[in-house]
């Protein structure tokens, strides 16, 4: 990339939210419902990169509760019920003890022996709080908590405990009689994956840039052209002038358009940038808009829904550079993670 030259840009009407990082998601698909895992790998990055080789490679598929403890832990992580047999879940070799956060109602941390490093596939869910468990090194290591579907955590500690033996003598089960085979009553985890992000219509609306005082921008997805329109309100000139307004219909005032191509397996849309000027957007008077004209192209990296990054290539003037950008609005977030969940690689 040539050396960065930052293009002043100008607030239009935008207000500022706080930058938070898209954090990483696990949805565990149970009998019961849905509960989704916010991960942690900033305080447990060993324990998030094992969890996550479990899930990804799908061992986690068909495992189910096999240990409940009234006002304490339901657990799993260990066993597995496939093609009509009763097994283990795989393990990989046990992982260093990272345990820092509290085990407060809500988190899931790991199962282990008396040996601090010897956790492997086995996780549980704190469903109180259990500071007992906390330890700098040496307790149960937290490593993600639950941000959706606590009620189906309390629903599966709730259920009725049954003694099978062995490591199944707090086995919860749904509706069982007490007499029988009874594997269509066990609480299966019948998928689990990562949420990914997916470029969707939720995305549409104003964002701003992080760096500055609130230079801006619009984008807006039409998924059946599977392209996005970006508007991107700048200053004609590279540098301001000390005093300068940013009144909006200044003639010196752009708008920088483009309708982008969309790459939905990097996240990314690439903008041919179209320029016109001369417009006075706050006032009545008929004015004539220069011709629109190619100035150059702009990719924008989505990272989740409420945070992306921006990298440009401006013809006239040459001005090269990149900036994070992130809403003005959170209102569409819940909604655009919702929408990305459903054409996740999970369903």
């Amino acid at each position: 990339m040539k050396p960065v030259k930052l293009l002043k840009h100008v607030l239009i009407m935008f207000s500022f939210i706080s930058f938070t990082i898209s954090a990483q998601v696990v949805r565990m698909e149970t009998v019961l419902g849905i509960i989704d895992i916010e991960l942690r790998p900033d305080v447990a990055p060993a324990t998030v990169a094992n969890f996550l080789n479990y899930v990804n490679d799908g061992d986690y598929d068909n495992s189910y509760i096999h240990r409940s403890v009234p006002n304490f832990v339901i657990q799993g992580g260990g066993f597995n019920y496939v093609d009509n047999t009763f097994g283990e879940v795989p393990t990989d070799s046990p992982i260093i003890n990272e345990s820092s956060l509290s085990n407060a109602r809500g988190t899931i941390s790991m199962a282990r022996t008396a040996s601090i490093d010897s956790a492997t596939s086995q996780w549980f869910f704190n469903t109180v709080d259990n500071s007992s468990l906390d330890g700098n090194g040496d307790g149960y290591a937290v490593f993600g908590n639950v941000i959706k579907g606590m009620e189906v955590v309390d629903a599966i500690a709730e259920l009725q405990r049954w003694n099978a033996g062995g490591a199944f003598s707090e086995l919860p089960l749904i509706n069982y009689s007490g007499t029988g085979e009874f594997s269509n009553n066990l609480v299966l985890i019948v998928k689990s994956y990562v949420l990914e992000f997916h470029i969707n219509p939720a995305l549409n609306g104003s964002w701003y840039n992080v760096q500055t005082d609130g230079q801006g921008m619009f984008f807006d997805y039409f998924p059946n052209l599977d392209k996005m329109f970006l508007g991107w309100f700048t200053y004609d000139t590279e540098d301001l002038e000390e005093g300068v307004s940013a009144n909006l219909g200044n003639a010196n005032h752009r708008w920088l358009s483009g309708l982008g191509e969309v790459n939905h397996e990097t996240k990314t849309v690439t903008f041919d940038l179209k320029s016109t000027s001369g417009g006075l957007f706050d006032n009545g008077q008929v004015v004539t808009n220069s011709p629109a004209e190619s100035i150059g192209t702009l990719i924008v990296a989505f990272s989740g829904c409420a945070n992306a990054t921006v990298e440009y290539d401006l013809i006239t003037p040459e001005v090269q550079g990149e900036f994070d950008i992130t809403r003005i609005v959170n209102d569409n977030v819940e909604l655009c993670k919702r929408l990305a969940s459903e054409i996740s690689g999970g369903n």
